[in-house]
């Protein structure tokens, strides 16, 4: 019997290829390393455009919870006006819990996913952000009124969130940069704070009445004044304004620093008018152009 064979290209009968046929289809060492470096060199040039883009993206996310915050925070006030109570919201006993700390983010929020551990000068008992649930929190009912429990609501949560320490009074200054390995939404159930130095501005008493700050500063949140008033905004922002002062040489919050969307002193936070910015702010003092977190 005859059989036809099919001719080989570049390989012989005995296993070995004919190097001339297929020198020009292997690459040298040296041309592989041409070929990598190039490529490393366009990752180093494109990746901080991509890592600016994702940002920007970010911080577009942070800007609309913020000025949902606005929107729910006037809702809530003129509510409170009409029921002839003081725009302000009193944290309640909540299921027999001790709440040793009330903060600034139980107005809105969750109950935060990971108990806070205790830290050198805490006082005494829980946190609210700890114990209370979405539904007793009274934006929520704006926000969304189906949540309870431990239910997490979007809206509350910075996809930048990078910090959730939160500054104490008389607690030792913690710079701005240096960033946690848990974020605040976890900690504290939100990533925004309200901002309530204006209480403390308003009533110096001690300790300030924080209602009669809310109650004398409400009706000067209108018009130009509510545009350069900070109402919220990021916690980290929040946590490097404290103590903020009129002057640098007087003030006694952490030195400028790193903002969780990664640019020098940049944050994002919402007005008492309802918009938001993403803007520079010296968090050394509580004024500056076009803003204020202390007198509108």
């Amino acid at each position: 019997m005859f059989f036809r064979t099919k001719k080989m290209t570049g390989a012989q009968p005995n296993g070995r290829f004919d190097r001339k046929e297929n020198h020009a289809l292997a690459f040298t060492l040296i041309e592989l390393l041409v070929v990598i470096a190039i490529i490393a060199v366009l990752i180093a040039i494109l990746l901080p455009s991509l890592q600016a883009a994702r940002e920007q993206g970010k911080i577009a996310v942070c800007l609309s919870n913020l000025h949902t915050h606005g929107q729910v925070t006037t809702m809530y006030m003129q509510d409170q006006e009409e029921s002839g109570l003081i725009p302000w919201y009193v944290s309640p006993a909540y299921d027999g819990y001790h709440v040793g700390v009330v903060t600034p983010y139980v107005f809105g929020g969750f109950r935060a996913p990971v108990l806070r551990t205790p830290m050198p000068g805490d006082p005494p008992g829980l946190w609210d952000c700890s114990v209370y649930p979405a539904e007793i929190r009274p934006l929520n009912r704006y926000v969304d009124p189906a949540a309870v429990g431990k239910d997490t609501i979007d809206v509350y949560i910075c996809p930048s969130d990078r910090t959730y320490r939160s500054a104490l009074v008389g607690g030792p200054i913690v710079p701005t940069n240096e960033w946690d390995s848990l974020s605040s939404w976890q900690v504290n159930g939100t990533s925004y704070s309200l901002n309530t130095r204006f209480m403390q501005g308003y009533d110096l008493g001690d300790p300030p009445d924080f209602d009669l700050g809310a109650k004398l500063i409400a009706p000067h949140l209108i018009g130009g004044q509510a545009s350069r008033f900070i109402m919220w905004g990021e916690q980290g922002w929040y946590r490097a304004a404290y103590r903020a002062n009129r002057t640098v040489g007087s003030s006694l919050a952490a030195p400028q620093g790193i903002g969780w969307h990664r640019q020098f002193s940049k944050w994002s936070v919402g007005f008492a008018d309802g918009h938001a910015e993403h803007r520079f702010l010296d968090t050394r003092l509580t004024d500056g152009p076009g803003w204020t977190i202390w007198e509108p």
